[in-house]
Parts: structure tokens; sequence; C-alpha cells
């Protein structure tokens, strides 16, 4: 069983993007402007938020798919909790309207008066919408989320709706894609040790040796490969994979990376 802690990432974003504006009218969770607000995402090793985070995250949204990994260095893959805050927001008054997909489970709060919880109600993996009337004014909006076991992700939607409207049904949506793995400080293969071109930044035909096998890859083939940006071992060159890039920017702007030859990581395909 699974537990998010899941902020409305909506709420906020918006309130601060539209602080010129006489309604509310919320931008894409994607747009960045300089006024737009940065979640303090706290991480803890431990499923009670308790002790101190030993992982602390500055974002613009809060759009993530952590996948089976962990979530960020000194936390495990399992087990971990998250709080998110935007303090001192300025929301404007009316209705907001929230959509959010998260495994395992969130709760959702505004000035410590909490508007959604899926906490032991069996909705990891399910979409809920829910609708949040707001006063007009400066806010603190937070959201906790548990990670028990498997994948963990993040995804969410808002719009600002005008005073008593019904919450619009959630609608099937595709999970954004991973983030993608750390970086590896040491890795060996078939074709070599390649830990002194992760130390140096060197390309990988640098630490390539062949195995001798007649279908082996050949110093010139790997020559033309583009550097390996991730390190660590990985599958052959036909395997692609598609993970998040820049979850800083745009959550949902995707690359696909391919398997270097040597099998000791993956470069921008």
């Amino acid at each position: 069983m699974k537990r998010l802690y899941i902020t409305s990432v909506l709420v906020l974003a918006v309130a601060f993007v539209l602080v010129g504006a006489t309604a509310l009218a919320y931008q894409p969770q994607n747009a960045q402007t300089t006024a737009s607000p940065q979640w303090k995402m706290d991480f803890y090793p431990n499923l009670d938020w308790a002790g101190y985070p030993v992982y602390t995250l500055f974002s613009p949204h809060l759009n993530y798919n952590w996948g089976t990994a962990a979530p960020g260095p000194n936390l495990p893959a399992d087990n971990w909790t998250m709080r998110a805050t935007l303090n001192n927001v300025y929301l404007y008054e009316g209705v907001y309207q929230f959509n959010i997909l998260a495994d395992d489970e969130f709760v959702f709060m505004i000035d410590d008066v909490i508007y959604m919880s899926t906490v032991d109600q069996g909705l990891s993996g399910k979409e809920v919408a829910f609708a949040v009337s707001v006063s007009q004014g400066y806010h603190t909006v937070r959201v906790d989320f548990r990670e028990y076991t498997g994948a963990a992700y993040f995804l969410s939607s808002w719009s600002y709706q005008k005073t008593g409207a019904a919450p619009i049904p959630p609608s099937d949506r595709p999970l954004p894609a991973p983030l993608p793995p750390d970086s590896a400080d040491s890795v060996q293969t078939k074709y070599g040790d390649f830990t002194p071109c992760i130390e140096q930044g060197l390309h990988q035909s640098k630490c390539f040796h062949s195995d001798g096998a007649w279908d082996s890859p050949n110093v010139g083939s790997i020559e033309l490969e583009p550097a390996i940006t991730i390190w660590g071992a990985c599958e052959p060159a036909d395997s692609d994979v598609v993970w998040t890039v820049d979850t800083t920017t745009d959550p949902m702007t995707t690359h696909t990376f391919r398997c270097s030859k040597t099998l000791a990581g993956w470069f921008p395909h």
C-alpha cells in the first residue's frame, strides 16, 4: 500500500503569475515567469517526516515521476516522505479546481486546513478532483507526500473556477516520463574500466578495450557516439529509454537516451 502527500502545486503557481490581474486565470504548470513561486521540497528518509530533511529541492512545479528510484541523495527508494511548501502566496478570491494523480498518498493543505487527503483511502494511482474556495490574500500552501514501495509519482492540473462551480471530473492522462538516474562514480563492463573517464570527463572511447569477440564493437564505432552523459551499466545499444531531462523548467520535457556500445552509460539520442 502506498501513500502520497502531494501538494496543490496548482494553486500557488497560479496566483503568483497573476498577481497583477483582477481575475485569476492560471497559467499552465510548465509556464515559467520571473513571478513564479518556488516550492520548497523537503525529503525525509522515513515515513513520518521525522527529524531534519536529508535533501531539499526548490522547484517551480510539483510534477514528478520518480519511478522506483530514490528521489534524491541520502534517500531510500522506498519508505520516504516529502513536504512541499509555498509560503506567502497571493491568491485571489474564488474557487480553484484541482486534479491530482499520485502514488502513494498525499494531503493537501492551505493555511494548515486540510482540503484533500488520500491517506488510507485506497486512492493510490487514482486521479482525484476537488475544489477549494479561497479568500483573497496571502496564503501558505502545503502538500505532504508519503511513498511506501514501488513506483512514486505526482501529476497535477488546476484551473480557476467561478464561485460555486462544480468540480470537473478526472480525465485520463499519461504519466510524466521518469527522471534519469544519477551517474555512477565507477563503471566496469566487459569493454573496460570506465572510472577514469568518469573522473576526468573524457569520452567513453578513451577507456574502451575490445574483448576480442568477432562481434565486439571497435574503437572507431565508439568514437562516433555522442559522449555519455549518464554513467551506469546499461543494456545493448538498441534499448532506448525516455526520461524527463529538465525538471526545473518544463516538467514535461522528455528526451530519448541510448545505451553506449561500451555498455557504460547513456547518451542523448
